[in-house]
């Protein structure tokens, strides 16, 4: 009998790596995607994603108003369809999430990575944080919601990130990517670089310094073509605005830059942003050396504890020894 697993995603990149977990972990079981989503064009990112692996079933909910109050009924319709759940996957600890492992019951629980949140959920973890923050109330018992937190002593993680320093007592599995590895024939070597867009303002930055940023840094780079590769979430046509004003090329992909690159059919000569984890794994999936990190004007964040956050990035970036680089 084949063995069952669940994965639910939030994301187009932890849908991603869920494919990668569930190649290496159910290649031939029997392997079913619920995918949350707020937004439409998470939905049609996923769809573009999804292929990837022969899916048994597969399921979308989205997080309108009624679905985020009554999600536990709404998710148990899906989830007491499978029994003897052999693996969850999943990349976020939220209440939702927390409700449908509980209900999936699954041997195994591992985490796979959302670029930073991998660190977050690690430190949390290691602090005992979840516990304070969800906890049962009179609410949450009348609409069958459960948080039982216990699956967090045997999680597992695969990831890409080196966890060693928060001495967890989980069991940690590398993410080498090697089956979507395999899967990438030899790509030539493009003369452009890639600045990959990061969804940054009016919550970190406002829009007078992004555009400062984007000025200096085609001047700062001016021996080379510049493309724009934007965030899902920014807004095209204020860049396509920008594009022309300040000339550099603006390309929107259909699908996550780790398969775009090779959609695109030759990779990067290098890859630049103010921020974004993707530099890590584009760089080790396409072996790209030319790395660059646009560094903030620190006092022109918006709100005090950016500050402290930016700072530990920058700490994490230079450990990693992944050039910052400051254009104005």
């Amino acid at each position: 009998m084949n063995k069952v697993s669940i994965s639910l995603v939030r994301t187009p990149f932890q849908l991603f790596n869920c494919i990668e977990a569930t190649r290496k972990f159910n290649e031939n079981g029997f392997n079913v995607l619920i995918c949350i989503y707020k937004n439409e064009i998470d939905k049609k990112l996923f769809k573009e994603i999804m292929y990837e692996v022969n899916w048994k079933e597969i399921y979308f909910f989205k997080l309108n108003l009624l679905n985020k109050i009554f999600y536990a009924i709404k998710l148990n319709k899906i989830l007491k369809k499978f029994k003897e759940v052999e693996y969850c996957f999943f990349g976020l600890i939220t209440s939702y999430n927390i409700h449908a492992i509980n209900q999936i019951n699954a041997k195994t629980n591992i985490l796979i990575d959302d670029g930073n949140e991998t660190f977050l959920i690690a430190n949390n973890i290691k602090n005992n944080n979840f516990q304070k923050k969800f906890k049962i109330n009179l609410l949450n018992k009348i609409l069958k919601k459960q948080f039982n937190l216990e699956f967090l002593k045997n999680l597992k993680f695969f990831t890409f990130f080196d966890l060693n320093s928060y001495l967890l007592n989980n069991i940690i599995t590398k993410n080498d990517y090697s089956n979507f590895k395999k899967s990438i024939s030899t790509l030539s070597n493009g003369k452009e670089i890639f600045f990959i867009g990061t969804n940054l303002i009016n919550t970190y930055i406002d829009r007078k310094y992004f555009e400062e940023i984007i000025k200096n840094t085609i001047e700062y780079f001016k021996g080379y073509k510049i493309i724009y590769i934007p965030h899902r979430y920014e807004d095209i046509s204020y860049l396509e605005k920008l594009s022309l004003e300040y000339s550099f090329e603006l390309k929107k992909f259909s699908t996550i830059l780790e398969l775009a690159i090779f959609k695109y059919g030759k990779k990067p000569l290098g890859l630049i942003t103010i921020r974004s984890t993707a530099l890590e794994t584009l760089s080790y999936l396409y072996d790209i050396e030319f790395l660059n990190v646009i560094e903030l004007d620190k006092m022109k964040l918006l709100k005090d504890y950016q500050v402290i956050e930016y700072e530990n990035l920058y700490v994490n970036y230079k450990n990693k020894k992944i050039p910052l680089i400051k254009v104005n």
